[in-house]
């Protein structure tokens, strides 16, 4: 009895570990083989010392039922060492039914704008980086003048922004709609949703690289949307990014937008590009007061608090892409400290160009910092972290970590 107990705690420990990965890599199976290939995939196959668990969703309990169902039909010892391969077919086996229900979402959601939206102005933000925070900082600045909606946290999909139009009061003005891709025509998808009229194209990097095998791949999607904008629209885009500011296409008029000097509680340079991007919008629509000191914390900007051993620590782990990483340094660099140490996992789905970018990266990083730390085992850079920071020390987490480790550092 105590044997099948234990059994059945590894098993499910095993299953909710490889569940977490296919969660966090949103059930899809191109950002999954690319996640394989990376050097971050050995946790998939085997346990380590932090439980990893995916968030408890009802598709979540549907898969670790049929896994479970799955694994009955091996012996104890087989069933175990199949977990990841017995999780992979229960993801595969419900996706088919999975997308038919999404789409008497999109349906409705379609519908609920054709009757109750029909004023409705949309307004599409897509870009390699920058999104969530130019999303949430130009709802903010409309907020004094319209009753303004928004996609929730990175919720980017198509399946994403429905649910968000069937969700938002019939008294909304503005939708600011956040517009994500994997691959070439996910955006225009959502456009066909939603018909945005002001577009903004945050910059356009190396990210995703690996998914869509080509930078022309990244252009030609992230382009939808402007492509999608009416002759009475405006696109706005990102005059500083190399590739975006050479980039005039679609119909509608364009406005290019650069870095200013706002006063803000935002930290980062970066953040001034975002703002600016806002503003650029606003004043179009008529809005002349800005209130840029208090808008609301953004989960997924980075954060200076103080941590392990009185360190000052700047926590950018929630996502990380090219210039989210300089930005991040180049915000290190303004902030005085004796000693300075960065640590990354590094950053994903670059494709062929992965090599390159982390080389140009640790190339600007070891300016910077003192030490830096990319792909080390969490439990080795903790005992490391735990021995040689002090309160003299800045570090700077880039990258998605496990939310223990980052506890641990972030007191």
């Amino acid at each position: 009895m105590v044997y099948q107990i234990i059994y059945w705690l590894f098993l499910t420990e095993a299953i909710l570990r490889c569940l977490y990965f296919w969660q966090l890599n949103e059930y899809r199976l191109d950002r999954f083989r690319e996640f394989l290939r990376s050097g971050k995939s050995r946790r998939y196959w085997l346990p380590g010392f932090n439980f990893l668990r995916p968030r408890l969703t009802l598709k979540i309990l549907l898969l670790v039922l049929l896994t479970v169902y799955l694994s009955l039909w091996f012996v104890w010892w087989l069933a175990y060492l199949l977990v990841p391969l017995t999780t992979a077919t229960s993801v595969v086996l419900i996706a088919p039914p999975s997308d038919l229900i999404k789409w008497p979402v999109i349906i409705l959601a379609k519908i609920k704008l054709l009757i109750f939206h029909c004023r409705l102005l949309v307004i599409g933000i897509t870009g390699s980086y920058g999104k969530t925070s130019t999303k949430e900082i130009l709802a903010h600045v409309l907020a004094v003048k319209f009753k303004v909606a928004k996609t929730p946290g990175t919720n980017n999909t198509l399946i994403g922004v429905a649910l968000t139009v069937l969700k938002m009061p019939l008294s909304a003005e503005v939708l600011v709609a956040e517009m994500g891709a994997y691959k070439i025509g996910e955006i225009r998808a959502i456009c066909r949703l939603v018909k945005p009229k002001i577009g903004i194209l945050t910059g356009i990097n190396e990210q995703h690289l690996g998914l869509f095998g080509s930078q022309e791949n990244i252009i030609k999607a992230k382009s939808e949307l402007l492509l999608a904008l009416p002759k009475t629209g405006l696109a706005v885009i990102n005059g500083v990014n190399p590739i975006t500011k050479k980039l005039v296409i679609g119909k509608a008029p364009v406005r290019f937008y650069r870095a200013g000097k706002f006063k803000t509680n935002l930290p980062g340079i970066h953040q001034q590009l975002n703002i600016s991007a806002a503003i650029t919008v606003a004043r179009y629509l008529g809005v002349k007061q800005f209130d840029l000191t208090h808008i609301p914390r953004l989960k997924t900007a980075m954060i200076k608090i103080k941590g392990l051993n009185g360190a000052t620590i700047i926590n950018d782990s929630y996502n990380s892409n090219p210039d989210g990483f300089l930005a991040a340094v180049n915000l290190a660099k303004t902030i005085p400290a004796k000693n300075k140490i960065l640590i990354s996992p590094g950053i994903i789905e670059l494709g062929s160009a992965s090599e390159a970018v982390h080389q140009r990266l640790l190339a600007v990083a070891n300016h910077v910092f003192d030490r830096v730390f990319i792909a080390e085992p969490e439990r080795q850079l903790l005992s490391q972290l735990e021995k040689i920071l002090t309160k003299n020390h800045l570090l700077l987490i880039e990258g998605r970590f496990s939310k223990k480790f980052i506890k641990k550092l972030c007191l």
